[in-house]
């Protein structure tokens, strides 16, 4: 705005013309200063408002409110430092897991706040790690220039808030506490085999101790339908060569008692297997490992989608059930003695382990049954009907194992035992059998 003074009065009255000048100036700058003549109006927006109200933002708003966690960072009697992960960030995490699964959520979302202060980039960048509310340390640094957290990048700093500030960050912050779990795509593989189209499906890596992790299978349409069990493996990247042997997973019989997955402890660590250079192939069968069904590689080879992991109970309790040999008329005419190995995993479920000894001589994990064919296992009811199915045993897999999630209710019946047979194809063959439910004793299956 200019203002034009009469030229016959600056000569004879310039210092109060000066004065009036420089007093309106004055009130013009403090016009555009907060109370604290910072220059800048304080910010009226809670960090729960700030998140909400910012579209880049909107999958860490729905976590916060899915956390219960929006209307403590809307506290206006609290100051906390928010690293706010943009809608990108979520983009290879399973959000739909970890919403259905609060208190994890509320931890991993906890590690990206810190209590009590509300730190600059500048306040930031004068330390090596800050305390976040879920307890743990995080780590504060740079890289080519610029301010990093937990070595992930801030893309927008010093957001003002009424209650704090917050720095916008381009990925989630995973603290050591959090339950983990990777999984990957395995696509159809077409083949000439039974299955010539391949069929598509999901391996998962979950976090089970420090050196062990639960790996599953599940195929995305179910059972195949085949009369067969499909071998899976995880390969080498370099020479191809088996590396772990995976549970089979089930082709026959598409109903609800069998929901195309199997499950397998195995001795490798969660950070060990996500970094593993190779890939997993599910074939066709033992007798023809030549058609491949499913491929899909893993670890460092591809992007995995992280999601919530097992909360897996305190002390698990195990327990130890026999299979004796049955003799039968089929090619294991003997039978084959073995073990269930049941261990409490969840609330409400169990992980069961089907062992089989080949040469009966009390020791597990010392051979394969040699059979070119996977050994299928069936939870029974009293009446004899298939309750759950088990994992198949691969007749070449030298442990001669396999495990499955089985739910506490299946195992808590009364008069149900397991049999496992041949064959897919031989069925009537049962080799292996033994009680399982409360009845036999064990507290409930486990």
């Amino acid at each position: 705005m200019r203002f034009a003074f009469p030229q016959s009065i600056l000569p004879k009255n310039r210092w109060i013309i000066g004065l009036w000048v420089g007093l309106f100036a004055f009130a013009l700058v403090l016009a555009g200063c907060d109370s604290d003549g910072s220059g800048m109006e304080e910010p009226t927006n809670t960090l729960t408002q700030v998140v909400s109200n910012n579209n880049d933002l909107s999958t860490l708003a729905s976590a916060l409110q899915a956390a219960d966690l929006a209307e403590t960072l809307g506290n206006e009697n609290a100051t906390f430092t928010v690293f706010a992960p943009a809608n990108p960030a979520f983009d290879n995490v399973d959000v739909q897991s970890l919403t259905n699964n609060p208190d994890p959520l509320r931890d991993l979302l906890n590690f990206h706040v810190v209590q009590g202060e509300a730190l600059t980039a500048s306040d930031l960048e004068g330390r090596e790690s800050v305390t976040t509310v879920e307890g743990q340390e995080l780590q504060i640094g740079s890289e080519n220039g610029t301010l990093t957290v937990g070595g992930v990048p801030v893309s927008q700093s010093d957001v003002e808030a009424s209650n704090g500030v917050a720095h916008v960050i381009g990925g989630v912050l995973i603290p050591e506490s959090f339950p983990r779990r990777v999984s990957y795509d395995l696509a159809a593989q077409s083949n000439s085999g039974a299955i010539s189209s391949g069929v598509e499906g999901t391996v998962t890596f979950w976090e089970y101790n420090d050196s062990q992790t639960l790996v599953t299978l599940s195929l995305d349409n179910g059972p195949t339908g085949a009369s067969v069990s499909h071998p899976a493996h995880i390969h080498n990247e370099g020479d191809g060569e088996i590396a772990i042997y995976l549970s089979p997973l089930d082709g026959t019989n598409r109903n609800e008692a069998n929901d195309g997955t199997s499950a397998r402890l195995v001795d490798r660590s969660f950070d060990t297997l996500a970094g593993f250079n190779g890939y997993v192939n599910i074939h066709e069968s033992v007798e023809n490992l030549g058609n491949i069904v499913a491929q899909g590689d893993i670890g460092s080879n591809a992007t995995g989608t992280l999601g919530a992991g097992l909360s897996l109970v305190d002390n698990p309790t195990t327990n130890t059930k026999e299979l004796t040999a049955q003799p039968n008329n089929g090619d294991f005419s003997n039978g084959v003695p073995g073990q269930l190995r049941l261990r409490e995993l969840t609330a409400d479920q169990t992980l069961v382990t089907v062992r089989l000894d080949p040469d009966g001589d009390g020791e597990f994990g010392d051979g394969p049954t040699q059979a070119t064919v996977s050994h299928p296992a069936h939870i029974h009811g009293s009446g004899g009907a298939i309750q759950d199915y088990l994992s198949s045993v691969d007749g070449t897999d030298s442990k001669a194992r396999s495990s499955q999630i089985v739910p506490n209710d299946v195992l808590n019946s009364d008069g149900i035992y397991v049999n496992v047979h041949e064959s897919a194809a031989n069925l009537q063959y049962v080799v292996s059998q033994g009680d399982v439910g409360s009845s036999s004793g064990g507290g409930g299956g486990y």
